[in-house]
C-alpha cells in the first residue's frame, strides 16, 4: 500500500518549510510586512501574490495535516479493521518522539555549546524573530520539553518547528477515536459535517478532511473518481494553489481579499491553507499525470527525509547558516551573501536530514514494525507480514 507520489508531496512540503525559514531568517519582511526591512524589491511583491506559495511554510504544514488524516485512515477504510487503529494508536507517540526528541538534543547542544549563530545577524538581517537558541540551558528543562511539552502543550521551545507536534498527536487520535466509534457505520458522514463545523478554523480540520477524502477514495468505492475530469481537476488545483497561497500580511488590496468576510476572531490564515491543502491533495488523487511526475526519484527522495528534514533545518539554519552569513557580511553585498550562504548551508541540511533519517527515523520505524509484530501478531491476523516499507508509508507523517 506505498502511496508514493503522496510520499513525495510530504517531501516537497518540507523543502517548502526548509525554503520559508531561510525567508524568516533573511528575508523577514514577506513574513511582517514592514517596508523599513526590506531587503530586495520583489519581497512585497511576493508576500501578496500566489509566488508565496513557494515559501509559505503555514500551507506546508496544512499539507502535512491533511496528508497525515490520510494516510493514518487509508489502510482502516480498505480493511475495516479495528486492529489497525488500536496498533497505530499505542505506536503514534513513540513514532513522533523518537525523532523529535533527538531534534531537540541537537538543538540543545547548540545551546550549552554557544554554537547558535543567529542572534549575532540580527542587526544585519533585520528579523525580529525570537532567538531560537535563548532556551533554558538546563538538562530537565530538555527533558520536560522534548518529551512532554511539544506533545502536550504544543511547546517548540528549543526547537520552534515542533509547535506542529501537539497537533500531530492529537489529531492522529482525534482520527482513531471517530473510526473506532463511527468508522464503520453511515453515520459516520454526519460525524463529518459536525467536526468540520466544530473545527472550522482549526489545524485539526485537516485531518478531518484528509481523514474524509480516505473514506471517499477507499471504502469500497472510490467516489472521487465521479469527479474526476481534467478540467475539475484542474479548477481545483488553481484554487488549491489561490486558496492555499493566502498570505501572511493583511490580504486587504490584494487578490486575497475577496475571501475574507466580516469576522471578530475567525482564522482565515489558518482555514484558507488548510481548504487549499486539500483541494491539492484531491487533484493528486484523481490525476494520472500528478502521480506520474511526483512519483520521480528526486521527490521520491525527498519523501523519505521529509521528516528528518523537517526537524533538523531550523536548527542548522540558525546556527551553521547563520555563521557563515556573518562570515561573508563584511566581504559581500547582500543579495550575493544570500546566495553563498544558501548553497553552503542547504547541502549541509540535507546531509544531516539524511543522516538522522538514516540513524534515528528509519531506526525507530524499523523498531516499532517489530514491536508491533509482537503484541498483534499481525502474520496471523493479515495472513502476510508487513514490511518496513509499509510502516513508513503509514506513519512517516
Amino acid at each position: 500500500m506505498k502511496i508514493a507520489y503522496l510520499d513525495s508531496l510530504r517531501g516537497i512540503a518540507a523543502f517548502i518549510v526548509v525554503v520559508s525559514h531561510f525567508f524568516q531568517v533573511f528575508m523577514p519582511s514577506v513574513f511582517e510586512g514592514r517596508r523599513e526591512i526590506e531587503h530586495f524589491a520583489f519581497e512585497n511583491m511576493a508576500a501578496r501574490t500566489p509566488i508565496n506559495l513557494m515559501f509559505n511554510g503555514n500551507f506546508s504544514v496544512c499539507l502535512f495535516f491533511v496528508l497525515s488524516g490520510y494516510v493514518l485512515s487509508c489502510k482502516f477504510f480498505k480493511t475495516k479493521n479495528n486492529s489497525i487503529i488500536l496498533s497505530s494508536a499505542i505506536r503514534r507517540y513513540f513514532r513522533l518522539a523518537a525523532p523529535a526528541f533527538f531534534s531537540v538534543i541537537l538543538a540543545y547542544l547548540i545551546v550549552i555549546f554557544g554554537l547558535g549563530a543567529f542572534d549575532n545577524i540580527r542587526e544585519i538581517t533585520l528579523s525580529s524573530m525570537p532567538d531560537p537558541f535563548a532556551a533554558d540551558a538546563g538538562l530537565l528543562s530538555m527533558l520536560k520539553e522534548g518529551l512532554f511539552h511539544i506533545f502536550f502543550t504544543y511547546g517548540s521551545g528549543y526547537n520552534p518547528v515542533l509547535w506542529t507536534m501537539t497537533y500531530e498527536l492529537l489529531g492522529s487520535f482525534l482520527i482513531f477515536a471517530f473510526l473506532l466509534t463511527l468508522g464503520k457505520r453511515n453515520i459516520r458522514f454526519a460525524g463529518y459535517v459536525v467536526l468540520f463545523y466544530w473545527f472550522m478554523d482549526s489545524y485539526y480540520l485537516g485531518f478531518i478532511l484528509g481523514m474524509l477524502l480516505s473514506d471517499l477514495k477507499n471504502s469500497g468505492r472510490d467516489w472521487l473518481a465521479y469527479i474526476n475530469r481534467p478540467w475539475i481537476n484542474l479548477f481545483m488545483l488553481v484554487t488549491g494553489v489561490y486558496t492555499g497561497s493566502y498570505p501572511y500580511l493583511n490580504p486587504q488590496g490584494t487578490v486575497y481579499s475577496v475571501l475574507v468576510w466580516e469576522s471578530a476572531d475567525f482564522s482565515f490564515f489558518v482555514f484558507y491553507h488548510v481548504i487549499g491543502s486539500f483541494l491539492i491533495i484531491t487533484a493528486l488523487l484523481n490525476s494520472k499525470r500528478m502521480q506520474t511526475l511526483f512519483s520521480l526519484k528526486f521527490f521520491a527522495y525527498l519523501g523519505k527525509v521529509s521528516f528528518s528534514l523537517y526537524l533538523v533545518h531550523f536548527t542548522i539554519i540558525c546556527s551553521f547558516g547563520s555563521f557563515v552569513f556573518l562570515l561573508f557580511s563584511s566581504y559581500l553585498p547582500y543579495s550575493l551573501n544570500l546566495i553563498l550562504t544558501s548553497i553552503i548551508t542547504l547541502p549541509v541540511i540535507f546531509a544531516i536530514a539524511h543522516l538522522f533519517y538514516r540513524f534515528i527515523d528509519a531506526k525507530t520505524l524499523f523498531w516499532l514494525a517489530r514491536w508491533n509484530d509482537r503484541l498483534f501478531n499481525e502474520n496471523k491476523s493479515m495472513g502476510r507480514k508487513l514490511p518496513l516499507q509499509k510502516e513508513q508509508t503509514l506513519d512517516a507523517d
